[in-house]
């Protein structure tokens, strides 16, 4: 698909349920099934100068999401909440599957979003493994919970049979991971993130998956991306306090345990999470400053090769 400039984009919303892709913004309605047949049926119904807007629904898009990039068409995946915020702010409540992608097409005449990038193989793999492995280990804990409760010789037995399993595919996921962090893609960001101490395989595996932009990315940019910028509460002559908000929720969940590990080995890091909690500051807040420090860190790591660490 030739590339067109931002004013004769035709922008084409598409509402994605589990069985059906409803579209606004073509001649007239339309309703193709979401499966490879609907997708290229779909492809083929897009004009030349097409920006298609989807919302993340629960993976259901992705399938689709992919078939358009590989397709050369121009698409882009939008936060859900925002365009239920921009039709809210526009007093349309009312919320079905045509209204649902009339607000898609009219979000992005709006804001004009960025189209997005095909991600590479390699990095669609590590995305899905890195998913999959952190499934697995929210389901062994919930095992590891409920067998707890039992006291039937016969169910514990069991209960054990299952976190066994549990942790033979959670080891193995970890080994195609290693597997896939080594390959020329990912080797050099991988080496340089276990360049921070407390920074291991499953954090670096889950950023270099979940935060490709890593080492594109400003110091102000990164920590907004990871959800760990404060943002103010002011309002006249009140100053509230600063909250972090928004972000990518995985890659906080990881930088919240390398940054337990790093107060404990990381001799700079340490330094500042106790200065901090010396001024009195609450661990939250002293804890979210040491996650903020250490994904500026990692960015930086990562955008300046010639950059070392402190000793």
């Amino acid at each position: 698909m030739k590339s067109t400039s931002g004013s004769s984009l035709v922008y084409i919303g598409i509402d994605v349920s589990q069985k059906l892709l409803e579209l606004h913004g073509i001649s007239r309605r339309k309703q193709v099934p979401n499966s490879a047949a609907g997708h290229a049926k779909l492809i083929s119904l897009l004009p030349g100068n097409s920006h298609v807007v989807l919302e993340s629904s629960g993976g259901y898009e992705k399938a689709l999401w992919l078939a358009l990039l590989r397709a050369g068409c121009r698409v882009s995946r939008v936060n859900a909440a925002r365009v239920r915020d921009f039709a809210r702010a526009q007093g349309r409540l009312a919320k079905t599957d045509p209204l649902d992608a009339a607000v898609l097409c009219d979000y992005a005449h709006s804001i004009k979003p960025k189209a997005d990038e095909l991600p590479s193989e390699a990095q669609l793999q590590l995305q899905e493994l890195v998913c999959r492995r952190e499934q697995l280990v929210s389901m062994r804990a919930e095992a590891q919970m409920q067998s707890q409760q039992l006291h039937n010789a016969q169910l514990l037995e069991q209960a054990a049979s299952l976190l066994e399993f549990f942790d033979g595919q959670i080891g193995c996921l970890l080994q195609q991971i290693q597997r896939l962090c080594e390959l020329p893609e990912f080797a050099g960001k991988s080496r340089r993130l276990g360049e921070v101490c407390g920074v291991g395989m499953v954090s670096t595996s889950t950023l270099l998956a979940v935060m490709p932009e890593l080492g594109r990315l400003s110091d102000t940019q990164a920590a907004a991306l990871a959800g760990l910028a404060p943002y103010n509460e002011d309002s006249g002559p009140y100053r509230g306090q600063r909250h972090i908000r928004g972000g990518r929720v995985r890659v906080r969940r990881v930088l919240y345990m390398a940054a337990l590990s790093a107060i404990r080995y990381n001799p700079i890091l340490r330094s500042f999470y106790q200065r901090l909690l010396n001024k009195g500051k609450h661990f939250k807040i002293v804890i979210t400053a040491v996650m903020r420090k250490l994904i500026i860190l990692l960015n930086r790591l990562i955008r300046e090769p010639h950059f070392v660490l402190e000793s």
